[in-house]
């Protein structure tokens, strides 16, 4: 993976939402070049796993 500094201050982001307390197991974001990627980046989809 590849980002700038304001991509990773971007992921950051996503990942302390995922992260809340109380946030449901199974919650995700989409990340893809139509909402929040740079034209041509692969898609990510970040997902909440509270299984141990």
């Amino acid at each position: 993976m590849e980002a700038n500094a304001a991509g990773l201050g971007t992921l950051a982001g996503h990942l302390l939402v995922l992260a809340k307390d109380g946030l449901a197991d199974g919650s995700h974001l989409h990340l893809e070049d139509s909402n929040g990627l740079e034209d041509g980046s692969v898609g990510l989809v970040l997902e909440r796993s509270d299984v141990e």
